[in-house]
């Protein structure tokens, strides 16, 4: 009933009127276009004009909705998710997605349809990837309009510097070394000193290529690349604290993890749905995401998964991306696509074997199914370290899976209630909230435009500098300041007791 309430609410509150909606996100990866399709769309079934640059343009026409396809966004892609996956020092890491994401950058910058758009047409309002996308924020100065930010991740110390945000280094760890909330000393030791680095990387690497975009591509803009970083209104975060952790945030740093569930189940296709009845055992669901395929699993990997799936008494659906797949055992069902989160919603499906992405483990989280994780990169090691500690996961290593470790994982998920009792309590954790993700953006989204870009939410640490921000400055002086006065002290007692001393030697001699 109360909830019932709040969307009514939410209806009823006052729309603003269909204005012009930019949207820019150009990472190529199919999962992040899944994350904000919906709230796109949903913008555009309440009356907005939206423009949307991308790789990913629609099939079918959507009404108020216009697709500006940048497909030279896919170039290189799998070249680059092959070189990713191999194990990268931090600053070699930091280094590589930063070319990447310049490059993709530039590429939308340079799209003739999108120098089109900055030519002839005006926007109301600019939304946006908001990771590493720093010469895109241009595009809000450009047009003079507010700027709203989505991380797809959500936030680390790059993303908190955007809004003035503070993320404790004590247990706040950054998103691509694996901690969860819950760190060692020698881990927080090992956080402080990759989050100064990913800061220092921004600084002396990325933010000096994007700056040369701007002089390339968007020369009018006087502004330093600092002050265009310090002008979001809000930014969307794709997390929730039933998925990582509790944690503080800015007002206008608001979570909308989950923003891609928003509908109810689907029924299954045909044969998918026979498939999963003919079982007399519980099924297993087997899914490495959009970006690991694992068709491009070495040969004795695909022959080691072929082997156990062989012996074991469940039905296995199995995310396989070509319709072959040689010595494939009678109780395996492949498909190159599988409807997820319809998948994850049935009932007779009790595992899910996933990569740990944060929208598998959002939909794994949604419809309470325990995950045994197999992360590959990025943060899909703290998604599952994150589930783990909740009790709902076990992990893997990827690169060096043996067969003994995934079949007893198996077993020990299938046959263990605990898991599944434990992926359950942390479901009705999420769903336990006044409103739903897809709603929650929608209401911050107009609110800004109502608001005229809300200005009265940004704070005075979006304009500061880290050392300002952190104090540093004030408390490094005041430091400096009881040193000083310290070692004052000590030179004065010291030449205090040489003068007693001395005094106290001439007494002796005199006597």
């Amino acid at each position: 009933m109360g909830y019932k309430f709040l969307i009514n609410l939410l209806l009823l509150w006052p729309m603003v009127d269909g204005v012009r909606i930019l949207a820019i996100f150009p990472i190529p990866s199919p999962s992040h276009y899944i994350l904000v399709q919906p709230y796109l769309k949903m913008l555009a079934a309440r009356g907005h004009q939206v423009t949307s640059i991308s790789g990913f343009p629609q099939k079918e026409n959507v009404t108020n909705f216009r697709d500006v396809a940048v497909m030279e966004v896919h170039d290189d892609y799998e070249v680059m998710l092959a070189e990713f996956q191999q194990n990268l020092g931090k600053w070699e890491e930091m280094s590589f997605i930063s070319n990447y994401m310049t490059r993709l950058v530039e590429r939308v910058m340079k799209n003739e349809q999108v120098q089109n758009l900055l030519k002839y047409e005006h926007f109301d309002l600019v939304i946006l990837e908001s990771v590493y996308t720093d010469a895109l924020y241009s595009f809000a100065r450009h047009f003079n309009v507010p700027l709203i930010g989505l991380s797809s991740f959500g936030t680390d110390p790059v993303i908190d510097e955007l809004i003035g945000n503070m993320s404790p280094f004590s247990y706040t760890p950054l998103v691509t070394i694996g901690y969860t909330d819950r760190m060692t000393y020698l881990q927080r030791i090992h956080n402080v000193i990759y989050q100064l680095l990913d800061l220092i990387h921004i600084r002396w690497i990325h933010i000096p290529r994007h700056r040369e975009l701007l002089a390339k591509y968007m020369p009018h803009i006087k502004e330093d690349i600092w002050e265009l970083r310090t002008n979001f209104s809000v930014i969307l975060l794709n997390q929730h604290f039933s998925l990582s952790f509790p944690r503080p945030y800015v007002p206008n740093m608001v979570e909308v993890g989950g923003l891609q569930l928003y509908h109810k189940p689907q029924s299954l296709p045909r044969d998918i749905e026979k498939f999963i009845n003919s079982s007399t055992a519980d099924v297993i669901y087997f899914s490495m995401g959009s970006n690991v395929k694992s068709k491009d699993f070495p040969p004795e990997r695909l022959q080691m998964i072929i082997n156990i799936f062989k012996k074991l008494p469940y039905k296995i659906l199995w995310k396989f991306e070509t319709d072959q797949l040689p010595g494939k055992p009678d109780n395996v069902f492949i498909k190159p696509w599988f409807p997820q989160p319809d998948i994850l919603a049935h009932p007779r499906v009790k595992l899910f074997i996933s990569h740990g992405g944060l929208l598998s483990t959002s939909e794994a989280v949604y419809h309470g199914k325990p995950i045994l994780g197999i992360p590959v990169f990025y943060d899909q090691m703290k998604n599952i370290n994150r589930a783990k500690e909740a009790g709902f996961a076990l992990s893997l290593d990827f690169y060096s899976l043996s067969g003994e470790q995934f079949e007893a994982s198996i077993w020990e998920m299938m046959s263990n209630a605990k898991y599944f009792q434990k992926a359950q309590e942390t479901s009705r954790i999420y769903h336990d909230q006044p409103m739903k993700p897809l709603d929650l953006a929608i209401f911050w989204t107009e609110y800004v435009l109502r608001h005229n870009g809300a200005r009265h939410l940004q704070n005075q640490a979006q304009k500061m500098n880290f050392l300002q921000k952190h104090s540093i400055d004030t408390v490094g002086v005041l430091i400096v300041v009881a040193v000083g006065f310290v070692v004052g002290l000590v030179i004065l007692a010291s030449k205090l007791l040489k003068i007693v001393l001395s005094q106290q030697v001439i007494k002796e001699k005199i006597n």
